[in-house]
């Protein structure tokens, strides 16, 4: 709600902390209920999502709600280290994470980096998981955006002073580089067996055909009806439409939703920043070619 605007960054933080747990009890019940009604149904019972952030995670888990009986559920610890920090990408899942998720349908997107650790316990678990990233310059354009227009995170009150090139300055002098060993650390140490890497791009380029494969991976319908159904019913027009007639969706998150936005914000100094910084992790990941951009 953006009267809350009115209250301090850190007050802003505790209002949402308080709820966390509250939240958490309503999600579980509702799993439970779903799991009741159609657990003959699926093969697996939670469908994790690991996002860099602003990469389209809540896009694709609002694909994935369109099965009857998913619905998110995000565990209290991980809320409340992001309120107190800012963001999860260096977030370690707790050990008993899946247990916590007995006899539950749970969709659970989380930005926690493929670390070791994280990895070994989606394979315990026997947790079939969707990577999602997305081209870095991007992303921070995405940040930027996000961070200024919300007043409860930690980093609001330097990126609201900020123009949108101080903006992408300073992530690119803080977040850039643990965004790119995010991207990595799935790519090194991902189980080709249980992880299916996604690149946000291909998802826009090719919603129906990437969705299929993702609801093949979990083992979901992708009939081409079902996939028809659930992309269009989650466009970004519509998305976007929803949005402009005052419904919940944060201009944060259906901003623009296109891959490429960078080239309409980045001046020739921030381009000479970022190649410097992630121009060979652009190549290494396909995004680019060779330095000449």
């Amino acid at each position: 709600m953006r009267y809350l605007v009115i209250f301090p960054p850190k007050i802003l933080r505790l209002i949402k902390l308080a709820g966390v747990n509250a939240r958490f009890f309503i999600q579980s019940w509702r799993g439970r209920i779903n799991f009741r009604k159609y657990e003959g149904r699926y093969q697996h019972k939670t469908l994790f999502i690991a996002g860099l952030p602003k990469s389209g995670t809540t896009w694709l888990k609002g694909m994935l709600a369109g099965y009857p009986g998913f619905d998110e559920i995000l565990i209290p610890d991980a809320t409340s280290y992001e309120l107190k920090t800012g963001g999860s990408h260096d977030y370690d899942l707790p050990l008993d994470i899946f247990s916590r998720f007995k006899n539950m349908l749970v969709i659970t997107k989380m930005h926690v980096p493929g670390s070791t650790w994280n990895v070994k316990l989606l394979d315990e678990a026997g947790i079939n998981y969707v990577v999602l990233y997305r081209d870095l310059r991007d992303v921070a354009v995405s940040y930027c955006y996000y961070v200024r227009k919300t007043a409860w995170h930690p980093e609001y009150p330097v990126y609201s002073k900020l123009s949108l090139e101080e903006g992408l300055k300073r992530f690119a002098d803080t977040l850039l580089g643990e965004y790119a060993e995010w991207v990595g650390s799935w790519g090194m140490n991902l189980n080709p067996e249980r992880g299916l890497m996604v690149k946000y791009e291909m998802l826009v380029k090719e919603p129906y055909s990437v969705m299929s494969q993702i609801a093949e991976h979990f083992e979901l319908d992708n009939s081409s009806e079902t996939i028809k159904c659930i992309v269009d019913d989650n466009s970004f027009i519509k998305l976007s439409r929803g949005r402009n007639q005052g419904e919940s969706n944060p201009d944060s998150f259906f901003r623009k939703g296109i891959a490429g936005d960078w080239k309409n914000h980045f001046t020739p100094e921030i381009n000479k920043l970022y190649k410097e910084k992630i121009g060979q992790f652009l190549i290494k990941f396909e995004y680019e070619q060779n330095l000449d951009w």
